[in-house]
């Protein structure tokens, strides 16, 4: 079950549009409810008629010290679970976004939280080693391939918005 489907859902209620199977999931143990929920969010996401001010409306929280080049697993995973949270994003993206080079210790204890990751980076470089899975003829690495495309377009959103908050923070409102 999707832990965040009454947000995702709600959110996407007003988005109409015309199932498209590359971003259909299967063999995920979801019911066809909630994989054409899935489906219809990483669909959003790459639809270019939906600018990112409105796929990120309602995100109220300040991204002005966010950069997505120099930031702790730690803090990916925080605005990971906030982007759930908010319905933004369904809970494969969470996933991807909030466990972004994570390293575990023979426990299953993740160990480097404070580890500095450049999302980007990583985004691309799993994109390119998806694309190889791929061209060897790996059924399953084309529902990786758009998942993690989604996650990188949610991410370069998420930049955006930091970036002009940043700017927006240099107004001066007093003049």
């Amino acid at each position: 079950m999707i832990f965040n489907f009454d947000t995702l859902q709600a959110r996407l209620t007003d988005y109409v549009y015309i199932p498209d199977s590359k971003f259909k999931l299967t063999n995920t143990g979801f019911s066809s409810v909630e994989a054409g929920l899935a489906q219809k969010s990483r669909q959003y996401w790459a639809d270019k008629t939906v600018t990112n001010e409105v796929r990120l409306e309602g995100l109220d929280f300040d991204l002005s010290a966010f950069d997505g080049e120099n930031s702790t697993t730690r803090e990916m995973m925080a605005l990971s679970v906030a982007l759930s949270e908010l319905g933004v994003i369904d809970e494969g993206v969470c996933s991807i976004i909030g466990t972004m080079n994570c390293e575990f210790n023979s426990s299953g204890n993740q160990i480097n939280f404070g580890k500095k990751i450049d999302a980007f980076a990583y985004l691309r470089f799993v994109l390119e080693d998806t694309k190889k899975y791929i061209e060897e003829g790996h059924g399953f690495a084309k529902q990786v391939l758009v998942s993690m495309n989604t996650a990188l377009v949610v991410m370069l959103a998420i930049k955006e918005r930091a970036e002009a908050s940043r700017a927006n923070a240099l107004i001066d409102t007093k003049a």
